[in-house]
């Protein structure tokens, strides 16, 4: 489940493309003093994805802006909704805005046979831990913990990094059994990638992180109701990884 925000701008402002911490700063003021805000100081929770402010450009006042927050908990999506009203302030860091109104969606792929896309709204963070690199025949000119997939790797790579996310996603939401994303054929029929680059994103207050990201579109035909709930889960949770920190949001459109 998934809520769009609508926003009118209080005044001119420049868009700001670094805006991952801040809108999720304004998220989980709204899920405050609730049972949800326990999750932000769980490191294995998948509490939301979110998009970024759309449309992207120079805002004039009065302007038109959405944001869409997505979880695989519907009465997390519920209590925001229920939080959020017409007229509050929804300032994210210098862009200020009101809520103008607000509507929950259900997003579904469809039955089998359906076919669609999904594109990435925020690029999709795919990380490798170091105690990896060796699998994937991989040394980094710099030292660091764990490193992003940029196009120097195997798409392969991606591709792995991406099912072993969502396996996990699945494993820490719904703790059932259901056969691995591309169980009787892959997950997307079509990989394409769009851009590559990097965003600068706190992630405390003392301490920034630079993240090197994938804007992606993938092309899907619904094969059964398992392939169905995998796709469903990657709109809810998002894809890869630091989907709080405003990554790997996903929106579907169908052919």
């Amino acid at each position: 489940m998934r809520l769009l925000v609508r926003l009118d701008a209080d005044r001119d402002a420049a868009y700001d493309p670094e805006y991952h911490h801040k809108l999720r700063g304004v998220i989980w003021d709204y899920l405050r003093d609730t049972p949800f805000s326990e999750l932000h100081s769980v490191d294995d929770a998948i509490p939301f994805s979110y998009s970024n402010p759309f449309p992207v450009g120079e805002i004039a006042e009065g302007d038109r802006r959405h944001v869409l927050v997505a979880s695989p908990h519907d009465d997390l999506v519920r209590t925001l909704s229920d939080r959020i009203k017409i007229g509050d302030e929804f300032n994210i860091g210098e862009l200020p805005f009101t809520v103008a109104d607000t509507s929950t969606l259900t997003t579904d792929v469809g039955e089998p046979g359906t076919t669609g896309t999904l594109t990435t709204a925020s690029g999709v963070y795919t990380p490798l831990k170091r105690d990896r690199w060796d699998e994937f025949d991989i040394e980094p000119e710099y030292e660091a913990s764990e490193i992003g997939w940029v196009p120097e790797y195997s798409l392969g790579l991606f591709r792995q990094r991406i099912r072993e996310n969502l396996a996990w996603k699945h494993r820490q939401i719904f703790r059932d059994y259901l056969k691995t994303p591309e169980e009787g054929g892959t997950l997307f029929e079509d990989w394409s990638r769009e851009k590559t680059y990097s965003v600068d994103v706190p992630v405390t207050e003392e301490y920034e992180w630079t993240f090197v990201v994938s804007k992606w579109t993938f092309g899907y035909r619904v094969r059964n109701d398992d392939h169905r709930r995998w796709l469903n889960l990657a709109l809810d949770a998002g894809l890869g990884a630091r989907n709080t920190l405003g990554f790997g949001f996903v929106n579907d459109d169908k052919s």
